[in-house]
């Protein structure tokens, strides 16, 4: 591990702006089996770091799929809906936070489970081969509110990962829609990430499956945090041969209360740190760090940057990273 990864968990917390929260709610506990552990109101003194109007009121749930305190989502919502910050439009022209992944024990089951909460399934399961040793089944879904959702079970390798006790598991990866993969591959590699795998995927139904109407190429790459830590890994990829201008952040609107992933949450010891060595490499600060109230994580010392693609993070102060060995 290098000096600033000892500073840093692996990805904690995912947000995402939903439209209205008791459906938000319901549908990640009827598709995904999370529970919501903690509702409450989000405190304006956020609204310098998180980027949203200080008179606008915002709420908050968290959700968990266990009892461990990784991998979880919080969900924010307005008192006026907000507008998706991810269209169609934009699967191949923009960067940033893009999908939730998750392990689940039956993909099949799973995908009937998310149209009957009221989120939309993809079709027949993709099938394709990480490597010699792991092999996945996996489709994209989304949310009521459009954020992208993509779920995948083991055909062969699983039990390389661990255990799964639950019917979806924690969050596995924030996926990432990049600019340039080496720059982006860099950056959270300061952070600890180590290379899980590295592909490029052109198997038939893969354009289908992004939700862009055309064959597609991308270069998809995972990581995982201190090269152990199995949940909470960053996943990035680029279309390649696209023939399209250079695509661009969407981080003017990744900001409450629109909708979709948000922002990530990861914990550290040192954020002045991590800034400090992040910010050479296209990490960006956003404000001030403050000591404020932070949902799901009770009052403590918050910092947020923008990675090298727009993608907003939290940095999370602890005195001593937990132990997840």
């Amino acid at each position: 591990m290098n000096e600033i990864g000892s500073l840093l968990s692996e990805v904690r917390m995912a947000t995402l702006g939903v439209s209205h929260m008791d459906e938000a709610v319901q549908f990640y506990e009827q598709a995904l089996a999370y529970r919501c552990i903690e509702r409450g109101r989000v405190p304006p003194e956020l609204a310098p770091l998180w980027q949203f109007d200080p008179d606008l009121a915002l709420e908050y749930a968290i959700m968990a799929a266990d009892e461990s305190g990784r991998g979880r989502i919080r969900l924010l919502a307005g008192a006026q809906p907000g507008r998706p910050i991810w269209t169609p439009a934009d699967r191949m022209s923009a960067t940033g936070s893009y999908a939730l992944n998750f392990r689940c024990q039956d993909l099949h089951a799973q995908l009937e489970r998310i149209r009957s909460a009221g989120g939309e399934a993809g079709s027949q399961p993709h099938f394709w081969e990480v490597n010699d040793e792991v092999h996945v089944y996996d489709s994209m879904s989304s949310d009521p509110d459009g954020t992208q959702l993509d779920l995948f079970s083991y055909a062969r390798g699983g039990d390389l990962r661990g255990r799964l006790d639950t019917p979806v598991s924690v969050v596995q990866t924030v996926a990432l829609a990049v600019a340039e993969v080496e720059v982006s591959r860099a950056f959270y590699k300061a952070m600890g990430f180590v290379e899980l795998f590295d592909r490029v995927l052109d198997f038939e139904g893969l354009g289908d499956m992004l939700g862009v109407d055309r064959p597609v190429k991308i270069h998809n790459v995972n990581l995982m945090k201190d090269g152990h830590i199995v949940p909470g890994r960053v996943e990035m990829f680029a279309y390649l041969d696209s023939g399209l201008p250079r695509p661009q952040p969407v981080t003017d609107r990744a900001v409450p209360p629109n909708h979709g992933l948000l922002s990530f949450s990861l914990l550290t010891t040192n954020a002045d740190a991590v800034l400090d060595a992040l910010e050479p490499l296209g990490g960006g600060r956003v404000g001030q760090a403050a000591a404020v109230a932070v949902p799901g994580f009770g009052r403590t010392d918050l910092s947020v940057l923008l990675g090298p693609d727009g993608e907003r993070i939290e940095l999370i102060h602890c005195e001593e990273l937990p132990d997840v060995a």
